[in-house]
């Protein structure tokens, strides 16, 4: 009978160990079955961020004209005030100055020299460089000037359980979910892979919040949080097992070391009398 309930004592701790292993490693991988998505339906379009209130944009407009583009850009701020002025749109050094950027407010809108007062909110960085191209050409210039728009202040924030929570920031005005989770370090462990929550602030002003399974194979088809925006803050909620340890005092502590010795005992007590 001693040796039945110790060969019953050390499956069962063999068993625990084994299921509570496979339970965990279920917890980890993300996108589960994302191999059996066609590839046809994740290349349809190419995602392009819109310009939303408060955000610092660059724009220059060039010419091949000599001198024709240059009431269409701002002039340059010297950083050494014994420096003159500039009004080109050369490139700029430390002794010179840097062009000046566009705050869109509330509204969505600019004021941009010679053309006044423009809305290019909820428009993509190429959709407002065609737009200013068919501002200026050819009612300013004879030839079709060469426009180039790009985001200054691109951010977003991971928070949570990650290894590097911080603000990341894009050059090309892009980046994915997984590669803000990548800037961060990635997930910890403890991390809950199907309810992170992500938090963006809508063109109208208001917020709107998502929860999303980073596990679910159908978020590379969702586009609109695939694709981060601008100021987008993602959290990474603790998952349980962290949050039980963190709860446990001292003499639960105690307990469970307790409990750990008295099954160790058992488990010795029994192979010996075998």
């Amino acid at each position: 009978m001693k040796h039945l309930s110790g060969n019953f004592t050390s499956l069962l701790l063999f068993l625990i160990i084994v299921f509570s292993s496979c339970n965990s490693y279920k917890q980890l991988p993300y996108l589960k079955d994302a191999g059996e998505i066609s590839p046809e339906i994740l290349s349809t379009s190419i995602h392009e961020a819109k310009i939303m209130p408060n955000d610092i944009i660059s724009i220059t407009v060039n010419s091949t004209v000599p001198g024709a583009a240059v009431d269409f850009n701002l002039p340059l701020v010297p950083t050494n005030l014994n420096s003159p002025l500039q009004t080109t749109i050369a490139p700029s050094s430390a002794n010179s100055g840097g062009l000046q950027n566009y705050m869109v407010n509330k509204d969505g809108k600019i004021d941009f020299p010679v053309l006044g007062t423009l809305k290019v909110g909820g428009m993509t960085t190429n959709e407002v460089q065609d737009y200013l191209v068919s501002l200026i050409y050819p009612r300013y210039i004879v030839e079709k000037p060469i426009v180039n728009v790009r985001f200054l202040n691109f951010e977003v924030s991971v928070l949570g359980e990650v290894n590097k929570p911080g603000v990341y920031n894009s050059q090309n005005g892009q980046i994915t979910i997984f590669d803000a989770l990548a800037e961060a370090g990635d997930m910890t462990i403890y991390g809950k892979r199907d309810n992170v929550l992500l938090v963006r602030t809508l063109e109208s002003g208001e917020t709107a919040m998502y929860r999303i399974n980073m596990q679910d194979k159908n978020l590379l088809k969702n586009e609109n949080i695939f694709y981060m925006q601008q100021n987008d803050k993602l959290y990474v909620e603790t998952n349980k097992a962290k949050g039980n340890n963190s709860s446990f005092g001292t003499m639960q502590s105690i307990g469970l070391s307790a409990l750990s010795i008295i099954v160790s005992v058992i488990s010795v007590v029994a192979i010996l009398t075998r």
